[in-house]
């Protein structure tokens, strides 16, 4: 089977003033279009970036302000669970977009997440690479909703 290596952005609103702070609040990662096992990749990704260390929040996911991926965090004393439900339409939305946005809420907040959000809520493709460029980091410290 055929594949491509794409560079992808990620990126998410701050859940607290400390993230804003210190949170990778953008990364780059590779994402392996194409290969049998290309959901599997985009599985990892998504895990390795938002992580083990969030709160408890329900994360819904934009490519080009269109609902991508549904993520729901939970963790207690003894267990940790993460639950990433992708749209059918997953691969396509990417693939056009090259970036996801993540937005949150409590879980018992979710319904309160829209299906799509405006241009000014994400960034492009464009700018995510020259925020990072700019920045010669991996990440940003800086969030490009304002939340609370």
């Amino acid at each position: 089977m055929t594949f491509e290596d794409r560079i992808i952005y990620l990126a998410r609103d701050s859940f607290c003033m400390g993230d804003d702070v210190m949170a990778p609040n953008m990364r780059s990662f590779t994402w392996r279009d194409g290969d049998h096992d290309s959901e599997n990749d985009i599985y990892g990704i998504i895990e390795q970036y938002l992580g083990v260390n969030l709160p408890d929040f329900y994360w819904r996911g934009y490519a080009n302000g269109e609902m991508i991926v549904d993520v729901n965090i939970h963790s207690d004393a003894l267990t940790f669970t993460r639950e990433i439900r992708l749209v059918e339409t997953w691969q396509e939305l990417l693939r056009a977009s090259g970036t996801i946005y993540f937005c949150h809420q409590k879980y018992e907040n979710r319904e309160l997440l829209p299906i799509t959000i405006d241009r000014s809520e994400y960034f492009t493709y464009e700018e995510s690479e020259e925020i990072l460029m700019k920045n010669g980091l991996n990440h940003i410290t800086r969030s490009k909703r304002r939340t609370g």
